[in-house]
């Protein structure tokens, strides 16, 4: 339709199936659903099914398992629809959405709520001590969002739009798990988000530029090294690293272990 409110209807669906796909950690193929969950609501059950990080380092094992490729993975993975993964999907399959044609209105509303929560996961990991193994992780994406979000504006006259409820409401849950010190339910977010957008969001972005942006690579999508094989590789050591230095009742541990990397 024509209606002014169809740019933020359309962006919320975009901005849901990142969620989503967070949820499931590493989901590539994830169908949207005709009337998705809110994006607080998906992002509560992923974090709700993530167990807490236990101490998986041992004096005996040279090489502890990753938490993050075993616990955390296991959880997200429940989340997946039966048809999505038959082996460890859990929930019910879902009805892809057959008739979607998002404009550019719609896509750069995404990127406006998408960085609006890139941006409220960086300045926590910025202000917070027990969070400091996270900086500099060369994952950080509101930077880049904004050049992009610069770009719509000079090269199709869009302005950006204010942040729809989608991301507004998520970025304040995130804050939220911070204020109450929720630093193991952080985390499961925090990593998920950002795997997600390195998974299946780029095959959004793949197929939103090639719809609507003539082939066009934004920034959102480019890292400087390689995202697969060192910057994802090397924030999980450091989950990993701070999930083995756990102190049983503190949650995740302030110490920052010798194994995380400068």
């Amino acid at each position: 339709s024509g209606t002014s409110s169809a740019p933020a209807v359309m962006a919320a669906s975009l901005l849901r199936a990142v969620m989503l796909l967070a949820a499931s950690a590493s989901a590539l193929n994830l169908p949207m659903a005709g009337r998705p969950a809110s994006a607080v609501a998906v992002a509560n059950r992923a974090a709700a099914s993530c167990p807490a990080m236990s101490a998986t380092a041992s004096a005996e094992t040279e090489a502890p398992p990753s938490f993050v490729q075993t616990e955390m993975r296991g959880a997200a993975m429940k989340l997946h629809t039966r048809d999505q993964s038959p082996r460890e999907g859990q929930q019910p399959a879902q009805t892809p959405v057959k008739a979607w044609e998002p404009q550019r209105e719609d896509y750069l509303q995404f990127l406006v709520d998408s960085r609006h929560v890139f941006a409220a996961f960086e300045a926590i990991v910025a202000r917070t001590a027990r969070l400091a193994p996270f900086r500099d992780s060369g994952l950080e994406r509101a930077a880049a969002l904004s050049k992009d979000v610069a770009w719509f504006e000079a090269e199709y006259g869009l302005p950006p739009p204010d942040v729809a409820p989608p991301g507004r409401d998520y970025a304040a849950e995130v804050e939220r798990m911070c204020a109450e010190e929720e630093w193991e339910r952080f985390v499961c977010h925090f990593y998920n988000f950002y795997f997600a957008h390195t998974a299946g969001g780029q095959m959004i972005g793949k197929s939103m530029s090639d719809k609507l942006l003539g082939g066009r690579t934004l920034h959102f999508y480019q890292w400087q090294g390689d995202v697969k094989a060192d910057l994802l590789p090397r924030l999980r050591g450091r989950i990993d690293a701070m999930a083995a230095a756990r102190s049983p009742r503190s949650g995740i541990s302030p110490r920052i272990s010798p194994r995380i990397s400068p």
